[in-house]
């Protein structure tokens, strides 16, 4: 996937989070050469409703992902609101 197909792309997935009510998403972006990695970081880092989650050192994760908390209301208010 190319650096612009993959933004449009992870826009679109947090949005779709952050309606859906979601507390958590894992971004996969991979290992390569970084790139989509620092992407998805500076996306997140623009967002007023995404926070990076600082993971353990002690614990051993996936290194192509990172965690995203998603600070959007419950998912019963917004099920309120699409009614």
């Amino acid at each position: 996937m190319r650096y612009e197909e993959a933004r449009i792309k992870l826009d679109r997935e947090l949005n779709d989070a952050f309606m859906s009510g979601e507390s958590f998403v894992e971004i996969l972006h991979g290992i390569g050469e970084g790139i989509l990695k620092r992407m998805a970081i500076d996306y997140v880092e623009s967002c007023d409703f995404l926070k990076l989650v600082e993971r353990d050192p002690m614990i051993r994760t996936n290194p192509g992902t990172t965690l995203v908390e998603v600070l959007a209301p419950s998912k019963e208010y917004i099920n309120r609101l699409r009614r």
